[in-house]
C-alpha cells in the first residue's frame, strides 16, 4: 500500500446527481473526499464503523439525536462519531467539500457508492 495519497490524481466518481466522491481504502481504514451540492440532507443512520471527518469548504449541520445535539460545522472543523451512534447531517446553502474517515472500511460504501436516502431538502 502506498503511503502517499494524491487527491488531485484520483478521479471524481458520481454517487448521484448531487454527490461525488474520491475513495481511498486501506486494510483497516477508509477515506472519502466528498463533494455535496447545496441543500443535501442525510437521514439518521448508525453503523459499526467509527467515523471522523474534516470540513474543507462549506457548512453542514451535524445532528446527534440521542444527545439532542445539533452543531454547525464549517471549514477547519471536524467530528468524531463513535461506533453505532446515531447521526445525520444537512448541507446548507453552498457546496461542501469534506473528508470522511471510517474504521473499519464500510463495504456498502465501497461496493455500491451507497448514499442511503440522501435527498435534496
Amino acid at each position: 500500500m502506498n503511503a502517499h495519497v494524491n487527491w488531485r490524481q484520483i478521479p471524481w466518481e458520481t454517487v448521484n446527481e448531487n454527490i461525488s466522491r474520491k475513495l481511498v481504502t486501506g486494510k483497516h481504514l477508509m477515506m472519502i473526499l466528498y463533494r455535496f451540492q447545496p441543500h443535501q440532507e442525510w437521514p439518521t443512520e448508525t453503523h459499526e464503523a467509527e467515523q471522523s471527518g474534516y470540513i474543507v469548504e462549506g457548512n453542514i449541520i451535524l445532528r446527534l439525536p440521542d444527545d439532542s445535539q445539533e452543531m454547525l460545522l464549517g471549514p477547519g472543523d471536524g467530528y468524531l462519531i463513535e461506533s453505532n451512534r446515531a447521526h445525520s447531517w444537512k448541507v446548507l446553502d453552498e457546496e461542501v467539500l469534506l473528508v470522511d474517515v471510517f474504521s473499519p472500511p464500510r463495504n456498502e460504501l465501497i461496493d455500491h457508492k451507497y448514499a442511503p436516502m440522501a435527498r435534496v431538502e
